[in-house]
């Protein structure tokens, strides 16, 4: 979803922009929202501590961009994991650039949505 070392809203790529506006239609049309908690991610490079914030960012980037879309406020809850939870592994022989480009899917916000009963 996000550019390496990015955070901001204009650093998401178009795929996760278009996901997350779908994601906002959907929610809104649910009759009981009791919580969503968005999770930030990171790969591994850089150290534990900026990851951990990078990824708190992207969290609340996320969060911020589904409040704009009409996703109420109260129910968000945003946190970040830094490079805790890799989704994909890659050998560090890998040049720099190849290693970034590996290590993207690690870069994302994941949104667990506790809620029921989608109105018609």
């Amino acid at each position: 979803m996000f550019a390496f070392d990015k955070s901001g809203a204009a650093d998401m790529n178009a795929a996760g922009k278009a996901r997350l506006d779908e994601f906002a239609t959907q929610v809104k049309r649910f009759d009981r929202l009791r919580a969503i908690r968005i999770v930030g991610h990171t790969d591994r490079l850089g150290s534990d501590t900026y990851n951990l914030a990078l990824s708190q960012r992207r969290a609340e980037t996320v969060r911020q961009y589904l409040i704009q879309r009409g996703v109420p406020a109260g129910v968000m809850s945003a946190q970040g994991m830094g490079e805790a939870q890799p989704v994909q592994e890659c050998s560090s022989d890998l040049g720099r650039t190849a290693l970034i480009a590996c290590l993207q899917p690690n870069r994302r916000v994941e949104i667990e949505v506790d809620g029921s009963g989608v109105l018609q």
